[in-house]
């Protein structure tokens, strides 16, 4: 690949007007790019009739769009360092686009997971986009820009639902993926048309064998989390998948230190500030994703289970809308507090309102209300988290590697969340309703309330692995 376009020392830094376009262009593709992870989720239900398969089938429109973000995350995150982040975030823009356009033709199941996995690589836009303000926009600007840019991460999770929902309650699914098409090219129109080419590192060559290690163990250890409870945790496919995709990573990692240009300086990832930073991202991942997976669930279960809200899919993914309001605004209040006192602060505040929401579920929720107040403590506290995690990061990893620091981030956040599915879905497949209506059929209200318990450990855990982090000084620019 050439730079011809995205070549040079360096960017040069944006203020006023431009620097507004380059934020809202770069948040706006980050917004669709998450947006992808739920679109299919409130009608996952309804598409083994609709498609004549299995639901063990169709749970791979959601794998397989997981599996590819998680990939693309870590491999375009360098190749944006290297090539050009305006580059890199149009493939991405572009590859989105062309699988909604096969998924809005297609009712074959295998098409339909190509076209997954295609909207998947949108999923790299959040770190290669928070890379490229690093390069364009300088001061108070970018702290406020990382902190817009990665608050999309969360309010797409739950936005999502609620957009799908609604699309899906008045027009055939067809619509979700013709939809993402129109919103893709829009998104792609403003960042070529808005977003300056950025430069990339000169003199860097892909490293080829560290990219299919990479992929490898990524794809093993995130199919074994993603399908374990489908496979049975004890299996020769789940093992298979875990161990081998473990070992493989293990020795990726033995290259990598080795490589003369790694795909991923290991050195800097294992760092005490940079690991800590993202294993809270991985915590809060799995704390996140719970609840936009139990609380679609609870509410659509029939009333006769003496626990289920019996509310139709419109409303069960609106739950979450309410709060996207808000989502919009915290990223500015988290912006002024980090500028203040610095980005750990701000993710202790997040962890403690999504703490809050797990709570509320666990004292109450037997009203739609008490989803939707939840909802609201889990969309604002996760926005605050994400819209200082980045600038945490940032602070201890060079600049010419921040694309590759947080798709490595996003690795993590996804790692998270797909343990989350799997260990959710796992919960409420295995603590079935002992007798009444829907016994055998449906989750117990036991399994909820386990859901949430166990989600509430991970977001308290996020505390000391954020205070474990330390002060110790930036690493190159500051933020």
């Amino acid at each position: 690949m050439g730079r011809t376009n995205e070549s040079g020392p360096q960017s040069r830094r944006h203020d006023g007007r431009a620097a507004t376009l380059i934020v809202l262009s770069v948040a706006f593709s980050a917004l669709l790019g998450t947006l992808m992870q739920s679109l299919i989720v409130p009608i996952i239900g309804t598409l083994p009739a609709e498609l004549g398969t299995s639901a063990s089938a169709t749970s791979w429109l959601v794998t397989a769009m997981l599996l590819c973000g998680a990939v693309a995350s870590a491999v375009c995150g360098r190749l944006a360092d290297m090539y050009g982040k305006r580059r890199v975030l149009l493939v991405c823009l572009g590859s989105l686009v062309a699988g909604s356009l096969l998924g809005s033709f297609t009712d074959n199941l295998g098409l339909l997971i190509l076209a997954r996995a295609m909207q998947g690589l949108a999923m790299a836009i959040v770190p290669v986009g928070i890379g490229a303000l690093r390069d364009l926009i300088a001061g108070d600007r970018l702290i406020r820009g990382i902190a817009l840019v990665s608050a999309m991460t969360g309010l797409g999770g739950s936005l999502g639902g609620g957009l799908a929902g609604l699309v899906a309650q008045f027009l055939p699914w067809h619509w979700l993926f013709a939809g993402s098409a129109v919103m893709g090219a829009i998104a792609g129109a403003a960042v070529l048309t808005l977003v300056p080419p950025v430069p990339g590192r000169p003199g860097g060559r892909l490293d080829v064998p560290g990219t299919i290690g990479l992929v490898l163990g990524l794809v093993g250890v995130l199919l074994a989390i993603s399908n374990g409870g489908v496979w049975g945790w004890g299996s020769p496919a789940t093992l298979g998948c875990l161990i081998g995709g473990g070992v493989v990573l293990l020795l990726w990692g033995w290259y990598e230190l080795r490589a003369p240009n790694p795909l991923i300086d290991l050195r800097v990832a294992s760092s005490r500030p940079v690991l800590f930073t993202n294993l809270a991202s991985m915590l809060l991942g799995f704390g996140m994703y719970s609840l936009v997976l139990t609380g679609p669930q609870l509410a659509e279960l029939p009333e006769e289970t003496g626990f289920g809200l019996g509310q139709t899919v419109l409303v069960a993914g609106g739950i979450a809308a309410p709060s996207a309001i808000f989502a919009l605004v915290v990223p500015q209040f988290a912006a002024r507090l980090i500028e203040r006192r610095g980005p750990r602060l701000s993710i202790v505040i997040g962890t403690v309102l999504l703490c809050v929401s797990y709570v509320v579920m666990l004292v109450a929720h037997s009203s739609i209300w008490h989803l939707v107040i939840a909802n609201f403590f889990a969309v604002v506290g996760v926005a605050f988290c994400f819209a200082a995690l980045p600038t945490l990061l940032l602070r201890h990893v060079p600049i010419e590697r921040s694309s590759e620091a947080n798709g490595v981030n996003n690795v993590f956040r996804t790692v998270g969340t797909s343990t989350s599915a799997a260990v959710t879905s796992g919960i409420l497949a295995s603590m079935l309703l002992a007798s009444g209506p829907g016994a055998g059929r449906y989750p117990s209200e036991d399994a909820f309330v386990l859901t949430f318990v166990v989600a509430l450990v991970a977001c308290v855990l996020v505390l000391p692995a954020v205070l474990l982090v330390g002060r110790e000084p930036a690493h190159g620019e500051q933020l």
